[in-house]
């Protein structure tokens, strides 16, 4: 079991973003000290009401949550709603919360928790954007984070693009500022993600009965489930966001990693958003997940009354 760890959650709380929330929750041994959104998935009010919402069925509304960034630092914003729905929460609507966001941004949010808390670990779950604005806004920041863990990146096959996976492709001049931070990074890109997939049955025999946790997991899968067989022929789906989570855990789920550097494709081309990988110790590349023990870790989310 993992040592107490502090954390802080930056998410585009799409359908994946909402089980790796849930996986902290499961875990006593991780304090989440608070939750900052960002745009991704789908816009930022989206984002916003589905981290409020998801706190309260969680039971978890003490969870200050700040809002983030509404837009890339330079392009366009790229959206999922393929993915994740209209709402990022695959159509879903959870009950309203009378939680409201924190009047600091997250960025500020961000500063003043690593004030109270040096050496925290800030967990990346969509596009970098909040942590580049920190680090322009506060660059003695740098000095409070213990480590930054985010999925993102593709060193073979993307997601979004033959290149390029969302996450880095939706602000690929954030993770460029980031990486240059030297602030200790380990990324969990989409290569090793895509090799952990879970077919409807697999996902419908790890719910037990009559549970509150698991008809939430089950009916977020719908959307990722009926896309994966529109374009794919099979109803499957894959988890990068809660692996991530995972990682924070249990260490050991990664099975293979690499040292190395990486840079990140800026120019307006095809290869927008690429992440190259280079040689050098800049940062831990996670490539292979053990399926066994993350199904272990998963499954403790269907413990939370």
């Amino acid at each position: 079991m993992p040592t107490h760890r502090k954390i802080i959650i930056d998410t585009d709380c799409g359908i994946d973003d909402a089980i790796a929330i849930i996986i902290a929750v499961a875990y006593k041994e991780i304090e989440i000290l608070g939750i900052t959104t960002v745009s991704g998935n789908t816009d930022i009010e989206n984002v916003n009401k589905n981290v409020l919402r998801l706190l309260c069925f969680l039971g978890k509304d003490n969870i200050p949550v700040y809002k983030g960034a509404s837009f890339p630092l330079i392009q366009k914003p790229v959206r999922c709603k393929e993915v994740h729905g209209e709402n990022g929460f695959g159509n879903i609507e959870l009950p309203r919360t009378s939680q409201k966001i924190e009047k600091l941004s997250a960025p500020q949010g961000i500063y003043e928790l690593l004030k109270k808390n040096p050496g925290v670990t800030i967990v990346t779950l969509g596009p970098l954007t909040n942590i580049a604005i920190l680090i322009n806004l506060f660059p003695e920041a740098k000095d409070y984070i213990g480590q930054i863990i985010s999925m993102g990146g593709a060193i073979d096959k993307g997601n979004v693009t033959r290149f390029a996976e969302f996450n880095f492709f939706a602000d690929p001049e954030a993770i460029q500022l980031v990486i240059e931070s030297n602030i200790p990074l380990t990324i969990i890109p989409w290569d090793p993600i895509f090799q952990v997939v879970f077919s409807e049955e697999e996902l419908k025999n790890l719910v037990p009965k009559n549970n509150r946790i698991g008809r939430l997991f089950l009916d977020l899968q719908k959307f990722p489930l009926a896309y994966a067989e529109k374009f794919f022929g099979i109803r499957v789906t894959s988890f990068p966001d809660p692996i991530t989570m995972a990682y924070i855990i249990d260490e050991e789920i990664a099975e293979a990693e690499i040292k190395g550097n990486m840079k990140i494709e800026l120019n307006k081309n095809i290869l927008r958003g690429a992440s190259v990988w280079v040689e050098g110790e800049r940062l831990k590349i996670i490539t292979k997940i053990n399926k066994s023990r993350f199904i272990d870790i998963l499954s403790k989310i269907f413990e939370i009354k």
